[in-house]
C-alpha cells in the first residue's frame, strides 16, 4: 500500500497560524495580500532587511499594461497568473526593453516569496504536522505550491521508521546552503539512512536556489541567520556555488504561474515530475487536498491522466477541497474523470480529514 498526497493552494490557504493573521495568497488575492505586507519589515523576531527594495520595474509594468498606479494595486482585481504571462509575452516582443522587463520579472519573483514569507511565518502548522505523520515508508508528497508548511513538517517529523531530510528528501541530491551537511542536525531517526519519504514541489520552493552551470540544488532554512539576511532581502544572485571549480551565482528555482510555464529552463525539473508520475502510477491510495486541477496547468492535467492509464493497483482516492468559486458536482466530476473512479471519499474542510488521520 503506497500512498500519494497531492498538495494544492487551498492546502497552504487552510494555514490559520500566521503572525499577521493572513491567510496564504491565492491568485486572484495576491496583490491585494502582497500590498498589506509589503511595508512589514520585522515580524516577532524575523527580520527581513527588504525596507530599501522599491519594486519599481513590476509596478511601471502593471501601470503601463491595466492603467492601476502603485498606490491603487491593493484595491484591484489583478490576478498574478495573468500579470505574469503578460510579462513573459512582453519579454519576447519588446527585445530593446528586455533589460528593463528582466528587472521586472526579477522583483516579481522576489514580491511572491516576501509575500509568502511573512504570511506563512508563524505556528507550525497542525494539518501538515499530521499529514507527515500518517507517512509511511515509500509514501509521497506532490506539492505545486512555493511555501515550506510541509517541508518544516517532514523536518520535524518524530518517527523512527519514517525518514525526511533536506540531502535527499526532495527527490533530488540538494545541499544546505553552506555546503555543510552535518548528520548531528538531521530529524530524528534520519542518521540511520536516507529519507524514505519524498517531497516533490513540481513548480520550485522558495528555499531553493540552484546553480545554472553545474546544476546543483541547495536548501536554506528560513529560521538561518543566513538564509533570510541574504535571500530573502533580494541578494540571492549574489551567492555563489560551493561545487569545486564551479563557483557560479546561484539563481531562484520558482516556476512562476503563468499560462507559458517552462519547465525545461531548470534541468532536474522534468526529472521531479517523471518521479511524480512514477508515485502516482503506483499509489494504491491518492489524497488531493486544494488542488482542483485548473484547465490552464496542462502539464498537471497530462501528467496525473497519462499516470492512471498505467496505474492497476489504485483503491481509494479522497479529495479534500472547500469547492469555493465553482460547483461541488463540476468538481468532483472533474475528479473522477482523471482518477477514473466512480467512488469518491470527500471533505470539505480540512481539519475533518486530518482529524481521522489520527483515529
Amino acid at each position: 500500500m503506497t500512498k500519494v498526497y497531492v498538495l494544492g493552494a487551498g492546502a497552504a490557504a487552510a494555514y490559520t497560524g500566521s503572525y499577521l493573521g493572513e491567510t496564504s495568497p491565492v491568485a486572484k488575492n495576491f496583490f491585494q495580500k502582497a500590498m498589506r505586507v509589503i511595508n512589514i519589515h520585522r515580524i516577532k523576531d524575523r527580520y527581513f532587511g527588504d525596507e530599501d527594495l522599491k519594486f519599481d520595474h513590476i509596478f511601471d509594468f502593471i501601470k503601463k499594461f491595466w492603467g492601476i498606479p502603485r498606490e491603487q494595486v491593493h484595491r484591484s482585481n489583478l490576478d498574478m497568473e495573468e500579470v505574469l504571462t503578460l510579462l513573459n509575452i512582453e519579454m519576447e516582443e519588446d527585445i530593446p526593453g528586455r533589460d528593463r522587463l528582466l528587472q521586472a520579472y526579477e522583483e516579481y519573483l522576489l514580491l511572491m516569496a516576501l509575500t509568502f514569507d511573512k504570511i506563512l511565518y508563524g505556528k507550525p502548522c497542525p494539518h501538515h504536522r499530521r499529514i507527515a505523520r500518517s507517512l509511511k515508508p515509500g509514501d509521497t508528497v506532490i506539492s505545486f505550491n512555493y511555501e515550506l508548511l510541509m517541508d518544516y513538517a517532514l523536518h520535524h517529523l518524530e518517527r523512527n521508521d519514517t525518514r525526511w531530510h533536506i540531502k535527499d528528501g526532495y527527490g533530488i541530491s540538494c545541499d544546505h546552503l553552506t555546503g555543510s551537511y552535518d548528520k548531528r542536525n538531521l530529524p530524528a531517526g534520519a542518521a540511520a539512512g536516507g529519507s524514505n519519504v519524498i517531497l516533490l514541489k513540481l513548480h520550485g520552493s522558495l528555499n531553493w536556489l540552484y546553480c545554472p552551470q553545474c546544476g546543483q540544488l541547495y536548501a536554506y532554512e528560513h529560521r538561518d541567520a543566513r538564509g533570510q539576511s541574504v535571500i530573502i532581502n533580494g541578494m540571492a544572485n549574489m551567492i555563489q556555488c560551493t561545487t569545486e571549480h564551479c563557483c557560479h551565482r546561484l539563481s531562484r528555482v520558482i516556476i512562476p504561474p503563468t499560462l507559458m510555464k517552462n519547465y525545461q529552463s531548470i534541468p532536474f525539473i522534468p526529472e521531479l515530475w517523471q518521479q511524480a508520475r512514477q508515485a502516482l502510477r503506483r499509489a494504491s491510495e491518492i489524497i488531493v487536498i486544494g488542488y482542483s486541477f485548473p484547465t490552464t496547468d496542462f502539464r498537471s492535467n497530462w501528467m496525473f491522466r497519462k499516470a492512471m492509464v498505467d496505474n492497476k493497483c489504485l483503491k481509494k482516492v479522497t479529495i479534500v477541497d472547500t469547492a469555493e468559486g465553482y460547483p461541488l458536482k463540476t468538481l468532483l466530476e472533474k475528479h473522477k474523470s482523471i482518477f477514473r473512479v466512480d467512488d469518491l471519499v470527500f471533505y470539505n474542510d480540512i481539519s475533518e480529514f486530518t482529524g481521522t488521520l489520527e483515529q
